[in-house]
């Protein structure tokens, strides 16, 4: 292993020299301080404070992860065409070794780099409330759904009744002989999403609620439920506006007919716009001691003359503070680092550097949009969509996802908690199984290949 760390020190020190390392570590080094000054985003704290970490992390994400292939892909391949590598190879090192340490010398300068502007967007980040002169209100805003770690719990949905209507609705088509000539799974298909929109939809005087359960908020008098949700109403009203009455609490006290409530139910009323993602917060002691709570909604005919449907309902809670979520996404960043160092190593084993490199960033643009690809050929018809399901799709499976649940600048903006079970099942997937498999596949092209030819 001392000869593996030996070539790392090497690769870092080629890597220093690179005029793309040097423009990198300038170009961050002065975007991230303006940035920090320029972004406002809505004009409100919080909403500067989620336009400054979402720009920053992405612009730290993407660039480190650039230099992280130019590195990888370019080390082993300067070596191998300066003859460099002559001399190493004429030295007690085995091959292993040459390329685990070309990993980790490109791994462990980006991971540096990466901590380096982390505690620089972290400083910059947790600074501004000070040096903005923001209002009191809005300093308090900032600190219950930014600088915080907030869990998110989804309603339940009863796929069984969902399942049970899908078969009631197709018994009545056959009775009435209107069941139309496709196939019985296009059939089903079609009553489930019927079924799921009408399960999300609230008619005119109608009231609609959502069964959450496992929400267990600190037990402090101060905390708050954050109720988070987005709607869209057919027809939609004039002013793009749908009026509200919310009812938040134990719904089961009064569903059993309960004189006395344990717990408070309370009631908000709001009128908002369609299409934009909403919250509003209540007291926390709305919740059972088993986590149960209930959110209502009615839709007031004296106010609203359209169907409201929800494309997302939440409830998220507090869970951690700010720092240590912090920490747990700058180690997702390093994941994704480490990743591609070890994609870009090993393809340099017998891959040209623009190769290599390009072979690298295309596997790196498909994580970015990996999962929007996979539900896209989900969509397509049935011939593009078999031969896409035995071609693509098995190549996005096959490479780490960076988008969706995997992206780190989401749990920053929203307040999300980032947890420890996922990032170690992040750690397992993608280190433990896909980074040793491209390594090892490296390790064993590089030991069998042919490096310089004898000559008499």
């Amino acid at each position: 292993m001392r000869n593996s760390w030996v070539i790392a020190k090497n690769t870092i020190a080629q890597a220093v020299r690179m005029k793309v390392a040097a423009a990198v570590i300038l170009l961050l080094l002065v975007l991230l301080p303006t940035m920090a000054w320029m972004l406002t985003g809505d004009g409100t704290l919080l909403g500067r404070l989620q336009s400054f970490s979402s720009y920053s992390i992405s612009l730290v994400g993407f660039l480190l992860s650039v230099l992280t292939i130019a590195v990888s892909c370019y080390s082993l391949h300067s070596d191998l065409r300066t003859r460099t590598i002559d001399l190493v190879v004429t030295k007690p090192i085995v091959r292993y070794q040459i390329v685990l340490g070309k990993f980790l010398g490109a791994a462990g300068l980006n991971l540096f780099l990466l901590a380096g502007f982390s505690c620089m967007i972290y400083g910059l980040t947790t600074a501004t409330p000070r040096f903005s002169k923001a209002p009191e209100d809005q300093i308090a805003r900032a600190r219950t759904e930014f600088f915080t770690a907030r869990r998110v719990v989804a309603p339940q949905m009863s796929e069984e009744e969902i399942s049970r209507r899908v078969e009631e609705r197709i018994e009545t088509l056959r009775k009435n002989r209107q069941l139309p000539d496709l196939p019985m799974s296009e059939i089903r298909a079609t009553l489930w999403e019927q079924e799921r929109i009408a399960q999300k939809s609230v008619e005119v005087a109608a009231v609609k609620e959502w069964d959450f359960q496992t929400v267990f908020p600190p037990k402090d008098p101060n905390s708050v439920l954050f109720v988070r949700y987005k709607f869209q109403a057919t027809p939609e009203p004039p002013n793009q506006e749908v009026y509200g009455q919310w009812r938040v609490g134990d719904f089961r006290q009064f569903r059993t007919g309960l004189r006395e409530y344990k717990t408070p139910v309370y009631g908000v009323e709001r009128s908002e716009s369609v299409r934009t993602l909403h919250t509003f917060t209540v007291p926390a002691d709305a919740t059972a001691a088993d986590g149960a709570v209930t959110v209502g909604f009615f839709n007031s005919p004296e106010r609203n003359f359209s169907t409201v449907i929800f494309d997302q309902m939440e409830v998220l809670y507090q869970v951690g503070g700010f720092g240590v979520n912090f920490f747990r996404v700058v180690l997702l960043m390093a994941i994704r680092l480490v990743f591609l160092a070890a994609l870009g190593v090993s393809l340099s084993t017998w891959l040209s550097f623009p190769v290599a490199a390009l072979f690298s960033l295309m596997v790196f643009f498909a994580g970015l949009i990996n999962g929007f690809i996979l539900e896209s050929i989900e969509g397509l018809g049935a011939v593009l969509g078999l031969v896409y399901r035995f071609t693509i799709r098995w190549f996005l499976y096959a490479i780490p996802r960076f988008d969706g649940p995997y992206s780190p600048t989401d749990y920053l903006v929203s307040g999300e908690v980032l947890s420890w079970a996922f990032l170690g099942k992040a750690v397992l997937i993608t280190l433990a199984v896909q980074m040793v498999l491209l390594l090892a596949i490296g390790i064993w092209i590089f030991s069998r290949r042919e490096i310089a030819k004898i000559t008499v």
